[in-house]
């Protein structure tokens, strides 16, 4: 599996098999190409695609979250997107019977409220091309659980600005990079000397359990970044 797609979110087909079973999509956030089944396609008009990448819309934060759907309840993961803005002239969480929590993706996350983002995602195994509590890829999580606090982060492109380590604040990135294997693993500074990391599984340790894992590597051709994506 290359990426997941969670509910709402944006992607746009871009090719497709002779019998028409299988498209190529583009994943708006991500930029990560992948195909899915004929019967996973779901198409909207154009203007309204557009008009849903260009305006605000919410977000899932709780680990799970329900809206009433044809009579049932729908399940969403953290992550998913309810196309209605803070704007609307009516409380839209009254109309559809929805239970859970949710924010607001025009506003960026501050740092406590990012590591309160993370830490539901603790113990969540690893998956690669996961994008839930179920099972997630190391760097997709991370991509998600910024883009969740309201930060864009396309697929191999780290957003934000090196800094110092010894200027590293909560929510701050350590980036771990193979230059041999261009293998990549990140923790995210949780503050009084924690991370959080996936080691088969997201956990939190202290930054010596971190620093005895690099050690490990030491006769590798590593290199380590510090970096800040939150202003």
């Amino acid at each position: 599996m290359l990426t997941q797609l969670l509910f709402g979110e944006c992607y746009q087909t871009i090719a497709m098999t002779s019998d028409q079973q299988w498209f190529k999509i583009l994943h708006e956030d991500t930029g990560i190409q992948g195909w899915i089944a004929t019967h996973a396609l779901k198409e909207i008009p154009g203007a309204d695609y557009y008009k849903f990448l260009n305006t605000d819309f919410q977000v899932v934060t709780s680990p799970i979250a329900a809206i009433e759907y044809l009579g049932t309840n729908l399940y969403l993961l953290p992550g998913s997107r309810l196309h209605f803005s803070d704007l609307e002239l009516f409380n839209w969480q009254d109309h559809i019977g929805f239970t859970g929590s949710v924010r607001s993706h025009a506003l960026k996350a501050s740092r406590t409220e990012l590591i309160d983002i993370a830490i539901k995602y603790v113990n969540a195994p690893y998956q690669a091309g996961g994008r839930s509590i179920f099972g997630l890829d190391e760097r997709q999580g991370f991509e998600l659980i910024f883009g969740i606090a309201g930060y864009s982060w396309k697929s191999g492109q780290i957003p934000g600005r090196k800094i110092d380590p010894e200027l590293v604040l909560p929510g701050d990135l350590f980036i771990f990079k193979d230059l041999e294997t261009a293998h990549v693993k990140y923790a995210l500074y949780l503050g009084a000397e924690e991370v959080f990391w996936m080691d088969n599984k997201i956990k939190v340790s202290d930054l010596t359990e971190w620093e005895t894992f690099l050690r490990s590597s030491k006769d590798k051709q590593v290199e380590i970044e510090t970096r800040s994506i939150l202003s």
